[in-house]
């Protein structure tokens, strides 16, 4: 039996010992607030006082890199009888991208005014071969819009017809370097049309980044955090406005979130992350996957959601994206045509990934895949700061059936895909 001696000893040491976890455990919480307070206090951007914040906003320490792959069309001629097109997929060609913040001006009411400046430069080290020689055969993009244009009436409809119709079927088809198909090409036929109607067909070059080398997005209204860090680089107006005007309902042209360059400290796992992406026109969102770590930081993987393609039906949200109104499209795409000039655009994921499986039946050549196609965001959680960023988006052309010209039903064409990486480096 244990003597009474020896068992006032144990309760104090078991005592002292629950005094001690919990003196710990206060410790512990006090500290981990002292660190999100001081984490708070200087998540905000002071262009007065620069620091370290400041800087990395304005030019992001993170290397940034875009990727095209580009599909080569391998039976055009089968095609254009109506069979189903076969692809075949090259690249990656690699640009580094460099976004500094430019024009910064900062106003008393805690917001910030810039601009972020793009510019590519080609590194030929990470890239299949050289964009100048490497030649792809894919959709004729100035031919069949203004194939499009056709479907309307217009002062311009029976010449742009008479235009067309002396061009045989093969110009659906167009082979080019990549270079030109990237930054631009003078396009005879859209010469042409520039020479009879300038208003309307404004240069007679065209390429699917052309005009955007060494430009802005347009100029945005931030949110600096001085007064509330979950509003930290939070964008209040785009252009001067504060929502779009594209899209048929008031949820679809909302401009939500952050440019998804960074985001409001001490994230949660349960936290939705919102971010206005510019070159597809919308806003979108981000929801946790999972925990990982990206070169020892510990980091939250947030992904795009399959709802943010899904059709209508799915999600009813997406029905303000039907353009026109009632003209919806599969799960997994979205016609941006309204945004880009009138030309036939269609967004999606990498070969598909997450849409409609007819979508992927209808060509050969494609392997929608996870691990290769979806979008995320490595984020660490106490900064919010991105360690890792993997956006993956794929541009289609949509081809109608036109008589004499496209015998093939309606479909979608793939022409590439940019996977645009950015990872933080030790």
């Amino acid at each position: 039996m244990m003597n009474l001696q020896c068992k006032v000893k144990l309760v104090g040491v078991l005592g002292l010992c629950c005094f001690i976890v919990f003196v710990v455990s206060i410790v512990k919480d006090l500290f981990k607030k002292l660190v999100d307070d001081q984490i708070k206090e200087q998540m905000v951007l002071k262009f007065s006082k620069p620091d370290e914040v400041y800087q990395n906003w304005k030019e992001p320490p993170i290397p940034v890199y875009i990727q095209f792959f580009f599909f080569h069309i391998e039976n055009r001629l089968e095609v254009l009888q109506g069979e189903r097109p076969y692809v075949r997929q090259i690249g990656p060609y690699t640009y580094k991208e460099l976004r500094p913040r430019v024009n910064i001006s900062l106003f008393e009411n805690a917001t910030i005014s810039a601009s972020t400046s793009r510019t590519y430069i080609l590194d030929l080290t990470m890239s299949v071969g050289d964009p100048k020689k490497d030649r792809i055969t894919t959709i004729n993009i100035p031919f069949v819009t203004l194939l499009q244009m056709l479907k309307y009436t217009g002062p311009s409809e029976h010449v742009i017809a008479s235009l067309i119709s002396i061009l045989k079927s093969e110009m659906l088809f167009q082979t080019r370097t990549v270079d030109e198909l990237l930054w631009g090409y003078e396009d005879p036929l859209l010469k042409l049309g520039h020479k009879f109607f300038p208003s309307i067909i404004p240069h007679s070059r065209f390429g699917l980044f052309y005009g955007v080398n060494g430009t802005s997005d347009g100029e945005y209204l931030f949110n600096t955090g001085k007064n509330d860090y979950m509003k930290f680089t939070k964008i209040i107006l785009w252009k001067g406005q504060k929502s779009l005007n594209w899209w048929t309902s008031d949820t679809c042209n909302m401009i939500n979130g952050t440019d998804g360059g960074s985001f409001h400290p001490l994230l949660s796992k349960s936290k939705i992350l919102y971010l206005f992406t510019s070159d597809i026109c919308r806003s979108m969102y981000a929801v946790f996957e999972k925990e990982l770590e990206v070169q020892g930081i510990r980091a939250y993987r947030f992904i795009i959601p399959k709802e943010i393609f899904a059709n209508a039906t799915e999600n009813p949200d997406n029905k303000g994206f039907c353009t026109p109104p009632g003209n919806c499209q599969p799960g997994g795409v979205q016609n941006v045509s309204i945004c880009k000039q009138g030309a036939p655009i269609f967004i999606s994921s990498p070969h598909f990934y997450n849409g409609d499986q007819k979508l992927v039946e209808d060509i050969d050549g494609l392997n929608p895949s996870k691990e290769a196609h979806q979008t995320f965001l490595d984020i660490e959680p106490r900064t919010g700061i991105p360690v890792r960023i993997a956006k993956r988006l794929q541009l289609n052309i949509h081809v109608e059936t036109v008589p004499n010209i496209v015998r093939r039903r309606r479909i979608l064409m793939t022409v590439c895909l940019y996977l645009l990486c950015a990872y933080f480096r030790m």
